[in-house]
């Protein structure tokens, strides 16, 4: 992978003074230590880092206060391109966040349920979001787009490498701050995966770890559980295995139901929990750390909790 820089644009005012930088690449030895240096030199501070490798590819993710700058900005960014260069690795710089509300865009494929609900909660000012776009795989649910004014687009996914390219220009070209997968029923690649990491949310029919894959409804139903349940999660490459955000369920009286009546009471359930998960998202109260999924407000608890584990253990 050759190194290079690119620059997500934002429209509205300055906002708050914290950038985010992302590094992501074959991992190798000194990748942290010359992005981090880099930044020091640069009279940055890092306020926040978090790192995962997965399958020898290392992705890391910085939140940078700006105001210390050293230079101007485009000197700073040909920098941080110099530094991609000579670690082989791609860095993506996202810019403070402007105060305006964060731009959504929906993936679908033919249920309307989810995606409805949340055009509804949008529309009644619940969820403080706005859809750039609305995408499906097939054209079903162009109506719905039409009756929100969202704007929608058809990119068929017979040649999936060419829908995924399709979708990355358009998604790229609308600056999207977070990618819901509203029932969409195509995986995604790790590449496209990367390309958006931490910024994709999907909601699965079961309790996650339980039954991922296909046909969960039906996994669950031929397992006679007791509970139907649905998964708000975080999309990795790896599937249905990403950072559970949010999750509901029901309990069903497993002699009588029949796998129609658990699609039936689940839609309900996946309706509400990922409406819930784009809520928090939207809030900015989702924070990944290390895997897992906590809520922004009790991260300085957990930091000082962390720090007294390790004072202790010495």
């Amino acid at each position: 992978m050759s190194g290079r820089v690119s620059q997500i644009r934002r429209a509205g005012g300055a906002g708050q003074h914290q950038a985010r930088i992302r590094v992501a690449g074959p991992d190798h030895k000194g990748i942290i230590a010359a992005v981090t240096g880099y930044l020091s030199k640069s009279n940055l501070n890092i306020i926040d880092i978090d790192q995962r490798i997965l399958d020898d590819y290392l992705v890391m993710n910085m939140v940078v206060d700006m105001r210390g700058l050293r230079g101007t900005l485009p000197a700073f960014l040909k920098g941080l391109q110099q530094v991609a260069q000579a670690i082989r690795m791609e860095i993506t710089y996202t810019p403070p966040r402007p105060t305006g509300p964060k731009r959504l865009a929906l993936l679908v494929t033919r249920e309307p349920h989810c995606a409805e609900e949340i055009l509804q909660r949008i529309r009644r000012g619940v969820i403080k979001a706005q859809v750039a776009v609305m995408i499906g795989n097939q054209p079903d649910l162009k109506p719905l787009a039409r009756r929100f004014r969202v704007p929608f687009v058809h990119i068929p996914s017979e040649n999936k490498s060419r829908h995924e390219q399709q979708m990355l220009k358009r998604l790229d070209r609308e600056h999207i701050d977070l990618i819901v997968l509203a029932r969409y029923m195509q995986i995604l690649s790790p590449e496209f995966v990367f390309h958006y990491e931490g910024k994709i949310i999907n909601i699965h029919p079961s309790l996650l770890p339980a039954f991922p894959g296909p046909r969960a409804y039906e996994q669950a139903f031929n397992k006679g559980v007791e509970y139907v349940g649905v998964t708000a999660h975080f999309v990795t490459a790896e599937l249905d295995t990403g950072p559970i955000i949010c999750q509901e369920a029901a309990r069903i009286n497993k002699s009588r139901a029949t796998i129609p009546e658990l699609i039936r009471i689940g839609q309900r359930l996946e309706r509400d929990v990922l409406a819930r998960a784009v809520t928090l998202f939207v809030n900015d109260r989702l924070v990944l750390r290390r895997g897992r999924v906590i809520d922004s407000r009790h991260e300085h608890e957990m930091q000082e909790k962390t720090k007294e584990f390790y004072r202790t253990s010495v």
